[in-house]
């Protein structure tokens, strides 16, 4: 075969890098990182063509499924055999181009890896949209591919999601260097002229190579020095002359349109900027998101931890993925004369398995703020479920307690656990409210270190009714199925609703009259007197919770005070009749109470109704009677009055103590003569 001559102006500069990974026989993977218009499927198709053409070996080219082969990546090494003219040298042929030295370039789909019994005859192998396979065939592949010196892999693919296997089991995982990212002078020449070219004609973004590892040989029991096995080659449409045109001037193609518009997203949306012109790991919103007003350009910056200010933790208990704990503080600054309180999370906790027990996770957390040289009391909060008890423990203690007694033998601990999880719907537009903006003093943001947590934020998805939508999937070893996202973002939205309690009550009740008509609700006046019968309507158990309203009986029904408890408390119901001193006492109950009613009516006009059963019946019938006869009292102080009052702003939901509690004293009210 007569000697080939090819012009340099036929290259982007990463065509010279991956000529030079294939000349490395230490190299097993080549993973070729960019942006949208970097030049990686041009550059790895004429390289491989050319090796093929030398003789190195056969090609096999996949995709994740074989229907996006044949109009993709199989039309691009056809175009650029014309373009190198070469075409009198391969034939293509259905799913394959053979080359007239026997040597072959195979295109196939991946659906199932399992399809790939041997791949014994290929030197390289191509992942073109890496990002589209799962790490389970990336590791069939690499035991697969065995037995002969210089045979690689390489990965093509643009880094859109920051959790992809690529990143989080390929190259998170190993310690890197970073090297030229142009080659030495001399490298690369004029193939006519043997004018040397200047390092512009190879200068990519970035590259590097993991460090030498030692590894035990297995014949005789001998270290050995493993030299880099992996170069990650990362370029970007800046490094493609058919986009910025040549360093000389003289050949590729300026184009002004596709530079114009990457410049338009660096200015309005600098996540995607990122991703798809630098290059650089992100994750693309794709709508529906939970925390939409989450942005990285915005919430995202190195935020370390500062000792004048104490640590919250946050801790969520699902198992899989991982028990979740996060760490945040809140910190108090002056701008201005003015009070600025920053929620910061500085630090994550993602304990997989076979560290996914709270034992475990506790010990970790424990760990970190010694690391720290933490002093201070801790204050430990999360998700109110993990104050059950656990059967499965002998002393039946619950996640939660099991997690303090872990972190108390080093630290106070300060229990801020709720008794119940706040709104998961209410507490997201909180959130999305303080990332918005909303406040002018109150803000968040999270170490840049925190990966899992900026995925979590970027990614979870709000459902039909405001809530997560936690999506399931399974695992593909263990058949065990689990929710991706979401647990994170708990996390944070419970140390949100903890530390802003003030602030997220008012918004609560104001976002919730903002979604009903203006006399939906109507307030009276706190400061004037009324006149009327006082009296005490108590629910035991309405749905759940037990209620105890005081109202005022004249032309309207004047709703004066509230006890919203999770259970009954006989004790603490006694207390606030006694506290209110009503006229009459009506009780909604069934017989169990019979006592509690006796001791009732050894201070108070009492009068007993059966527990009503038809309770969506009573409140379709009685909620124009609210609207049109209820009077309500405003006052943000009394945290009890505001639950309750915000429960019935949220019907219709699967919360109907409050509006079955109001239903039954309008039921009740329109019944009596007097």
């Amino acid at each position: 075969m007569a000697e080939i001559v090819y012009s340099y102006k036929l290259f982007n500069p990463l065509f010279w890098h991956l000529r030079e990974a294939f000349a490395n026989t230490d190299l097993r993977y080549i993973i070729n990182k960019g942006g949208s218009s970097s030049g990686k499927s041009v550059s790895t198709a004429q390289a491989l063509l050319l090796t093929v053409l030398a003789g190195e070996g056969n090609i096999l080219v996949l995709r994740k499924t074989g229907v996006s082969i044949k109009n993709t990546v199989y039309e691009e090494f056809k175009e650029q055999i014309k373009r190198l003219k070469i075409g009198d040298f391969f034939i293509p042929i259905e799913n394959s181009i053979r080359c007239v030295n026997g040597l072959r370039i195979d295109f196939s789909g991946l659906d199932d890896p399992e399809k790939i019994k041997s791949i014994a005859n290929y030197k390289r192998i191509l992942l073109e949209e890496a990002s589209e396979f799962e790490h389970e065939d990336f590791i069939q592949i690499t035991f697969r591919l065995r037995g002969k010196e210089g045979l690689q892999i390489i990965l093509n693919f643009n880094p859109t999601s920051e959790d992809l296997w690529i990143k989080t089991a390929l190259t998170d995982v190993q310690e890197w260097h970073d090297v030229a990212n142009s080659l030495p002078a001399g490298r690369v020449k004029d193939a006519v002229t043997g004018m040397e070219l200047s390092s512009s004609y190879s200068t990519i973004k970035n590259k590097r190579y993991n460090f030498p590892k030692e590894i035990i040989n297995p014949v005789n029991g001998k270290k050995e020095v493993y030299n880099p096995d992996t170069v990650e080659l990362h370029s970007t449409y800046l490094n493609n002359f058919w986009v910025v045109g040549s360093p000389d001037g003289l050949y590729g193609y300026y184009d002004r349109q596709t530079i114009a518009n990457y410049e338009w997203y660096r200015i309005h949306n600098y996540n995607f900027y990122r991703i798809y012109a630098l290059g650089e790991w992100g994750s693309i919103k794709t709508g529906g998101e939970y925390l939409h007003a989450f942005d990285i350009n915005r919430h995202v910056r190195p935020e370390k931890y500062d000792s004048a200010f104490p640590v919250y933790i946050s801790i969520d208990d699902n198992l899989l993925p991982y028990i979740s704990v996060s760490f945040f503080q809140l910190k108090k600054e002056e701008h201005q004369g003015v009070s600025v309180r920053r929620s910061c999370q500085i630090h994550e906790i993602c304990a997989k398995d076979p560290f996914n027990s709270v034992t475990k996770a506790s010990e970790m957390a424990k760990y970190y703020l010694e690391s720290l040289g933490y002093r201070d009391v801790v204050y430990v909060l999360g998700d109110a479920t993990t104050r059950k008890g656990n059967t499965i423990d002998e002393n039946k203690q619950s996640f939660f307690d099991k997690f303090i007694a872990g972190i108390s033998k080093s630290y106070v601990v300060r229990e801020m656990i709720e008794k119940s999880n706040p709104s998961v719907s209410m507490t997201g537009e909180f959130v999305n409210a303080i990332l918005g903006d909303y406040y002018s003093n109150i803000s968040f943001v999270v170490d840049e270190d925190c990966k899992q947590s900026i995925v979590d934020y970027n990614n979870t998805k709000k459902d039909v009714d405001g809530t997560i939508l936690k999506l399931r999937e399974k695992d593909k070893k263990t058949g065990q199925t689990y929710e991706k996202y979401g647990h994170l973002t708990d996390c944070m939205r419970y140390f949100m609703y903890v530390v802003f309690r003030r602030e997220y009550n008012d918004f609560s009740l104001r976002r919730k009259r903002s979604d009903v008509k203006d006399d939906d609700l109507i307030y009276y006046n706190m400061n004037a007197k009324i006149e009327g019968r006082k009296v005490c309507y108590i629910i035991p158990d309405s749905v759940g919770k037990c209620v105890v309203a005081c109202f005022v009986l004249n032309r309207y029904i004047f709703l004066q005070g509230v006890l919203y408890l999770e259970r009954f408390d006989e004790q603490a119901v006694i207390d606030r009749v006694n506290e209110y001193s009503p006229d009459k006492v009506v009780i909604e109950c069934g017989k169990q109470y019979a006592r509690f009613m006796l001791r009732l009516r050894d201070n108070y006009d009492t009068w007993a109704l059966k527990d009503n059963a038809n309770i969506e019946d009573r409140i379709n019938s009685n909620i124009l009677y609210i609207k049109e006869n209820v009077r309500f009292r405003e006052d943000e102080s009394d945290e009890a009055y505001n639950s309750f009052l915000y429960d019935i702003l949220g019907y219709p939901s699967e919360e109907k103590s409050a509006i079955n509690a109001l239903s039954a004293i309008c039921s009740y009210v329109s019944r009596i003569k007097d």
